[in-house]
């Protein structure tokens, strides 16, 4: 039964965090919010409608823990909170601290091989990331689609079964395309693929529309979502700008200050061509993407917006968020 988000509860300590893929992109955007914000699960924030509620406790620095099976990058001297990192896989029965909330941003289906890590940790609260790839691709042409859309699902409800069996309070965000325009398999490739060959192939009139989510706003997502008790078990989060995919890709020439030459390829030319076409760089998956290409892909993010203050920006470049970002000087842009 969904319950009326109200803030979280003020114990007067300090208390963990844990995020699990912290050297994914996504992950290194919830580290340096985390830090940045000095992530207080004690603290009193406003998780409901109206923030002219909120109070806040006296501020308390608690330590994030960064899980990942890679090397940790270098550290940064600019963060607040204290950072430990700690190389996958850990052995529950030895662990000695105390984590009450985590994040996952991990491939979802690999969170239940953490399970044993986050009980022993005493995990009271966890947000973890899905993807509306669970619908969209659910009735792909593509077995290995209708795989990930499958797999995706029955994540999810072994990571919800789980969390109701032992009182753990879990959220599940479901974002739609996720992009930095340096790391992402999205955005970054289609710029790598116009600096490569000057052009961009599309299939028919490209008109479906997306709708993509900035990591940045997804790593905001979570931190927001893991302050809040009485949440849904399931939300989508998708972009603040609803475009067609031809337009995104417009825009991606015009980031690179390229002139838009968009190659239009007939549809059922793509479909037919599949074999070919999938032997070009870059281009392995057009014949299932072309498809796509006119579908459109869009979700309501009205629910996280109400219920933890969710607000995406457009589709946005540059990427990375600066003192300048809302201006969008272009001195301020980080080309690829």
């Amino acid at each position: 039964m969904h319950r009326e988000p109200h803030t979280a509860r003020n114990s007067g300590a300090a208390e963990a965090a844990g995020v699990l893929g912290a050297t994914s992109f996504v992950g290194q955007s919830v580290l340096a919010r985390l830090q940045s914000s000095h992530f207080q699960a004690s603290s009193i924030e406003a998780c409901s409608r109206d923030a002219s509620d909120a109070t806040t406790a006296t501020s308390v620095v608690s330590p994030v823990f960064a899980f990942s099976r890679r090397a940790a990058p270098p550290p940064t001297t600019t963060a607040a909170a204290p950072l430990r990192w700690q190389r996958l896989p850990v052995s529950p029965g030895t662990w000695q601290n105390s984590i009450s909330h985590w994040i996952a941003v991990c491939p979802l289906w690999a969170v239940p091989e953490h399970f044993p890590l986050l009980e022993a940790a005493g995990a009271r609260r966890l947000v973890a990331l899905s993807s509306t790839s669970r619908f969209t691709k659910r009735d792909s042409a593509a077995a290995s689609e209708r795989a990930i859309a499958a797999r995706l699902a029955a994540a999810e409800d072994q990571v919800l079964d789980w969390a109701r069996a032992r009182g753990i309070a879990a959220t599940i965000l479901r974002p739609t395309m996720i992009y930095d325009g340096l790391h992402d398999q999205n955005v970054a490739r289609i710029a790598r693929f116009i600096r490569r060959f000057g052009c961009y192939p599309v299939a028919g009139t490209a008109a479906g529309l997306r709708q993509p989510v900035h990591a940045d706003d997804v790593a905001t997502a979570c931190q927001s979502a893991l302050k809040c008790d009485g949440l849904r078990e399931t939300y989508e989060i998708s972009g603040g700008e609803t475009l067609t995919y031809r337009d995104m890709v417009k825009r991606i020439f015009a980031w690179l200050e390229r002139p838009p030459r968009l190659v239009t390829l007939p549809l059922p030319l793509v479909r037919a061509a599949g074999p070919l076409v999938q032997l070009l760089p870059g281009l392995e998956s057009l014949p299932t993407m072309a498809t796509r290409m006119n579908e459109d892909l869009v979700f309501d993010h009205g629910a996280a917006t109400r219920d933890f203050g969710f607000h995406p920006r457009a589709f946005s470049l540059p990427f990375w968020p600066t003192s300048n970002h809302a201006a969008g000087r272009p001195d301020q842009i980080q080309r690829p």
